[in-house]
């Protein structure tokens, strides 16, 4: 699951057309050489995090990366495969080239450079919000509030042509996207190092640079100040999308079945770029990029803490049930989405809830049962993540893993293993009833702020903790693990509250991007190990396809 630290010394060779907008070419005569060292990730893991410091002068953006900030910046590691750690199935059989970013910053502007080697530099679309990732592209995702909720995604190619978007929220939550945004005052350019579109040599690459107004960035920041003070945290991401080219023909051509994403933080498993919470991390500061010390403390920004002590639970501990009088309460507003959940009244009849999340040791019990292997995930074998093995037709757990909430569970086998169980999943509005209780609390325990005292969440533990770990985060009604820790699947689809506007769905306004529909959400409530703190709070909605398996999403099941 580790990956061996390596250095690496990359080479552009500035002998090349430097595409800088219509009709404005450039060359450099010089080659520049940029020695980076790219660090490994163990078991217990974090999004990548990067530390922009303050340029003194502001950047010419012209794409050829020659002036001396981009030398002294400090470039990120490399783009490593989308689905890291977690690469079952096997990674892409695609090479990866190698690509890194660098991120400065002035009080007007956001600086972003970015390197990709290619050996064969070739782009083809040429019109403006076009889908530009059928061609080789870079694409950068920014969420400047950090809570999930509108975001920036951009996409580039060789040929500089620019398709600039916003998200309301994430696909996965029912976004359809501003595909038509225009970011007000976006800057951005590409140098190709060798030759565009003409496969008979061998090119070294193509480099992009972005300056980006804090201006429009700060439309969206949340509370985030704009433009950043020290400290500041933004959750950023990179993205590579690489087709093998046909060069059988007089020029080369895409193979549009095999591409390949490479991200600067991967995403543990999900092929979808798509979920803010496991993006990296740029946290900013203000001293200046080369001229000044190490920021030693922003550095050191991101840390692990240690786990909790774990409780000893015996069976009977886990069997257990707490019992939930009926109630009338309010659902909602969702913090992050009143417009489409807004608060309503309802009643809900008394039932009795799981006091922990379904553990390893329950869903291998099941899987032993006889039921259908469909239920099981190669991702369950992961020992750091899950731990169980499947061997033949039997199942077993990774010694250890017992108490963990088993994840990667899809929406049907959750329901199966309900069934199975005698029970059922809950509904959205009995899950908010048992986290929020009548008196309508922020938290399941209350309206204290969530720390690594109260529940598992924001990468703090690199992983999921065993059930029952943390006795503060408990709801007053006795039920563990409601904030953070897994995910957990509810019964319901995901659609409007009563009062709230109709949920609009990918491809409905778009119809030219051709992706799947994503209109079948269930809801997953709960936060996770992996989710950003504003969506611990217990009216936060979260959602998902009933196909989806992820590295923080479990369940918990209801008996009436």
């Amino acid at each position: 699951m580790s990956m061996r630290a390596t250095s690496i010394v990359f080479a552009i060779p500035f002998l090349a057309v430097g595409v800088v907008g219509p009709g404005v070419v450039s060359a450099r005569p010089e080659t520049p050489v940029f020695s980076v060292n790219a660090d490994g990730d163990d078991a217990r893991w974090q999004p990548r995090t990067y530390v922009s410091y303050r340029t003194p002068r502001p950047v010419i953006v012209d794409g050829n990366l020659d002036e001396e900030i981009w030398w002294s910046a400090e470039w990120s590691d490399p783009f490593v495969f989308i689905s890291a750690p977690l690469l079952w199935p096997s990674p892409h059989p695609i090479e990866p080239q190698d690509t890194r970013m660098a991120m400065v910053w002035d009080d007007e502007n956001l600086y972003v450079a970015i390197r990709l080697q290619e050996e064969n530099v070739w782009g083809r679309l040429t019109k403006r919000d076009t889908v530009i990732y059928n061609d080789n592209d870079i694409e950068m995702f920014l969420d400047p509030s950090g809570d999930g909720a509108d975001y920036f995604e951009i996409e580039m190619n060789a040929l500089n042509t620019m398709w600039d978007m916003f998200h309301d929220k994430e696909y996965h939550r029912a976004s359809a996207l501003d595909a038509f945004y225009d970011i007000a005052g976006l800057r951005h350019a590409v140098a190709v190092h060798g030759t565009l579109n003409y496969h008979h040599d061998r090119d070294v690459g193509w480099t992009v640079e972005i300056q980006w107004p804090w201006k429009a960035i700060g439309e969206h920041a949340g509370d985030n100040p704009v433009p950043p003070v020290r400290g500041t945290v933004m959750r950023v991401d990179f993205s590579r999308v690489q087709y093998p080219a046909d060069y059988s023909g007089l020029s080369a051509g895409p193979m549009q079945s095999q591409s390949g994403d490479w991200l600067w933080s991967p995403l543990g498993g999900l092929y979808d770029v798509h979920h803010p919470e496991m993006w990296g991390r740029v946290v900013f500061t203000d001293s200046l990029s080369g001229f000044e010390h190490i920021d030693v403390d922003m550095e050191g920004w991101s840390k692990l803490y240690e786990p909790p002590s774990p409780p000893q639970l015996s069976s009977q501990d886990l069997d257990e049930m707490v019992y939930l009088p009926e109630c009338t309460l309010t659902l909602g507003p969702d913090p992050s989405d009143g417009v489409h959940s807004p608060a309503h009244e309802v009643k809900v009849g008394a039932f009795w809830m799981d006091k922990y999340e379904v553990t390893v040791e329950r869903f291998t019990r099941f899987l032993n049962s006889g039921v259908s292997d469909e239920f099981y995930s190669g991702y369950m074998a992961d020992p750091d993540y899950c731990g169980i093995l499947r061997e033949g037709s039997k199942y077993r757990i990774v010694p250890g893993r017992e108490q963990y909430p088993v994840v990667f569970v899809t929406y049907d086998a959750a329901l199966a293993y309900a069934g199975w169980a005698g029970k059922k999943l809950p509904t959205e509005a009995q899950w908010e009833r048992a986290a929020r209780g009548p008196e309508g609390r922020t938290y399941p325990w209350g309206q204290e702020p969530p720390d690594p005292g109260y529940c598992n969440a924001d990468f703090w533990f690199g992983g999921s903790t065993p059930v029952g770990s943390f006795p503060k985060g408990v709801s007053p009604e006795g039920i563990h693990d409601l904030g953070g820790n897994a995910k957990e699947w509810c019964l319901d689809l995901y659609r409007s509250y009563p009062g709230g506007e109709r949920m609009v769905f990918l491809g409905e306004k778009e119809p030219f991007i051709y992706e799947p529909p994503v209109n079948e959400l269930f809801v997953i409530r709960g936060g996770g190990w992996t989710k950003q703190l504003p969506n611990i709070r217990a009216a936060y909605r979260g959602a998902d396809s009933r196909s989806r398996k992820f590295i923080a999403l479990g369940f918990r099941c209801v008996k009436e």
